[in-house]
């Protein structure tokens, strides 16, 4: 580059030290004793810049322990520190600079972390504000959520190599109870491992109640064992599903299946929380070597998912009408299985007696209850089939099950009935479904003696409740 310059005689009153030559297309500067083929690369030509020593600036750029001085336009926009792939490479950096920011240090002790507004400015920008070397560090930022709160919080480390634990204290959540996740692999994270063994940027908060165990045991009959130690007491968020936990285990192979209770074998996109509540909150499956030829779908008008399964063909519409109802926690005496077109069939047929194929078996599970519960909890719906002599307090309990909520936590919730949605009426958990079907409105808007109301029936035989969690 200097021989270059020296021939294109370019102001020859000025020595070749004091022009900077900037590439334009990898937006950096060429240092003058790079060849020109060095610098082309692959390209047939580039443009380069010649620029006298007022319009550069050298700025340090660092990342955990390595740092780069970097002579860069003062005009350049900070955020072309990160978009520049080698001044990346060069510092190190094994993550995608999306998962990235800048923290201007150059005033310390204080430090700034740069916005996604900040980031527009220009280094010029940054120099005017210190009388010291402009200095950047880049830091991972690591996304966290809550199971119950998806908005993420991002959060900056100043590098990798710290373990989930002391990343779960720099997020405040140091509990026994609390457990940080993979956003991407719904696994619970030993508190052990380090950030820099593993990918992972996005990271979820749960309780304990929020996770559950799985386990994966070998069959009875099997001649060679071939579950291994790591299979035993995983910890997954419950909302995991089935295809979450093949992955996890790779071991297991195309042939291979994990059956629950040795009875059938869940789709992939079935969520561990079907599963739930468990012995010591573990789900257990055992790893089989066959393929289920019964393929079954049951849907439920109550239900957001229908649940899906493999069987034996031999298996009952009963025990069908078992399964689906442990499942979804419904009370059996309450719902009556039919076939798609609302036929209804004994509870002692077999699935291959009442299917052409049983490589598509459709059912449908329907309410056969007098009244129905419509519950809103915050942001969600859904119905509790039941009776009129019920209790609110068994109505809160199913609630609290259904959204995976410890019981133990019962004291902290109560029910309002939403006769009018703009004035909700406070109830005693004490009273019967039949007790509130009618509530006649009063000054006071709560319910304490209904003995001299008159019960009337509602329409739809629909009650509407809202779950409410009390203010701490």
């Amino acid at each position: 580059m200097s021989l270059w310059l020296k021939i294109l005689d370019i102001n020859a009153e000025s020595t070749v030290d004091s022009y900077s030559f900037w590439n334009a297309q990898q937006q950096q500067f060429i240092d003058v004793d790079q060849t020109i083929s060095s610098i082309l690369g692959q390209a047939e030509s580039i443009t380069v810049d010649v620029l006298n020593g007022e319009d550069i600036i050298d700025v340090i750029l660092s990342y955990d322990k390595n740092s780069k001085t970097i002579r860069i336009l003062k005009s350049s926009p900070v955020d072309s520190l990160l978009k520049n792939p080698n001044y990346i490479n060069q510092l190190g950096l094994k993550i995608s600079p999306e998962d990235c920011c800048l923290v201007f240090l150059s005033n310390e002790p204080e430090k700034k972390r740069l916005e996604d507004s900040d980031m527009k400015n220009t280094i010029s920008d940054y120099a005017s504000i210190t009388d010291k070397p402009v200095h950047f560090q880049i830091s991972t930022l690591v996304k966290i959520t809550s199971y119950d709160n998806p908005d993420e919080k991002p959060i900056p480390i100043p590098h990798r190599d710290i373990t989930i634990k002391q990343l779960l204290e720099i997020i405040g959540g140091n509990d026994a109870h609390t457990y940080l996740a993979s956003c991407e692999s719904k696994t619970v994270l030993s508190e052990k491992i380090n950030l820099s063994m593993i990918n992972d940027t996005k990271f979820c908060l749960a309780r304990k109640h929020e996770t559950c165990l799985v386990s994966i045991q070998q069959p009875n009959d099997a001649l060679v064992a071939v579950v291994e130690e790591s299979m035993q007491n995983q910890r997954y968020l419950i909302n995991a599903t089935m295809d979450d936990v093949y992955k996890q285990n790779k071991s297991i192979s195309e042939d291979q299946y994990l059956s629950y209770k040795n009875d059938f074998v869940a789709s992939r996109k079935t969520p561990l929380n079907l599963f739930l509540p468990s012995k010591n909150d573990t789900v257990e499956f055992i790893l089989i070597y066959k393929t289920l030829p019964a393929h079954v779908t049951v849907s439920c008008d109550e239900q957001t998912n229908p649940i899906e399964f493999s069987c034996e063909p031999s298996m009952c519409l009963g025990h069908v009408h078992e399964t689906v109802c442990e499942l979804w926690k419904l009370k059996k005496e309450l719902y009556s299985l039919v076939l798609v077109d609302d036929s209804e069939v004994d509870a002692d047929f077999k699935l291959e007696e009442v299917a052409e194929s049983v490589d598509d078996v459709q059912l449908k599970l329907i309410s056969i209850a007098g009244i129905k519960c419509n519950i809103i909890y915050e942001d969600r719906t859904f119905m509790i089939s039941t009776t009129y002599e019920t209790l609110l307090s068994t109505i809160l309990e199913e609630a609290l099950e259904k959204l995976a909520i410890p019981k133990a936590d019962i004291t902290m919730f109560y029910l309002n009935l939403l006769d009018d949605p703009e004035n909700p009426t406070s109830i005693d958990l004490e009273f019967s479904i039949g007790d509130i079907c009618s509530v006649p409105n009063n000054e006071s808007n709560t319910v304490e003696s209904m003995e001299s109301n008159t019960v009337e029936s509602m329409e739809s035989n629909t009650v509407l409740l809202q779950l409410q969690k009390k203010a701490s």
